[in-house]
């Protein structure tokens, strides 16, 4: 994370260094970027930097994080926008990121993760999700799903339907920002249609 010292940087010198890391990481894997060439482009002293940022890491890490909370945060939205049906939602995020996976790739913009995610072939699926607060974003999801829309038998269920759900579905989501495969959609339709609909056999009428 970055130290207080960033944080209480003027808004235009935060943005200065972070779109030249952005242009660094989307242009090269991590392995190959370079703290020279962000600290050169940004025309910041390399003392600077770590005054900010403990290293690449610690950078990258950042910028993932953000990257991901404004993901989320256009889910929240698309949830929304589908009147609480997160089973709909999911598909409609994922047409959205397919629509913007060649989109704006600098600061911010929606093809940054994608262009991050193609320059580094392993960054795996389960690597996304270590840079989420699980519990934050289950809290932030569970209240915009509507819950009229699930068979919700306890208040706690709600949390672990959106939970099982993300679980199944983020690794397929994945694919909208890193591969091609069109079958990807319809692996996740139907996926989300078992879901929806239970895997256990069905109890006899008049029992549950």
């Amino acid at each position: 994370m970055p130290s207080s010292t960033f944080l209480n940087l003027a808004p235009e010198k935060q943005e200065k260094l972070l779109s030249a890391a952005v242009r660094e990481f989307t242009e090269r894997p991590y392995n190959e970027a370079s703290i020279n060439r962000i600290v050169r482009e940004a025309g910041i002293p390399r003392g600077s930097f770590y005054m900010y940022f403990r290293d690449k890491e610690d950078l990258f890490h950042y910028l993932m994080e953000e990257s991901i909370n404004e993901m989320l945060m256009v889910f929240e939205e698309v949830l929304r926008s589908q009147g609480g049906d997160i089973f709909a939602a999911l598909p409609a995020m994922y047409d959205h990121l397919r629509s913007r996976r060649s989109a704006d790739r600098g600061l911010g913009g929606m093809g940054m993760l994608s262009a991050i995610v193609e320059r580094n072939g392993g960054l795996q699926k389960s690597c996304l999700i270590d840079f989420l607060d699980t519990q934050a974003v289950l809290a932030q999801l569970a209240a915009a799903v509507n819950p009229d829309l699930l068979d919700i038998w306890e208040a706690s269920d709600l949390e672990r339907i959106v939970r099982t759900v993300l679980t199944v579905a983020l690794p397929l989501i994945y694919d909208a920002v890193h591969t091609e495969t069109a079958e990807s959609r319809e692996e996740l339709s139907k996926t989300l249609e078992i879901l929806r609909r239970g895997m256990g056999a069905k109890p006899a009428a008049g029992h549950r």
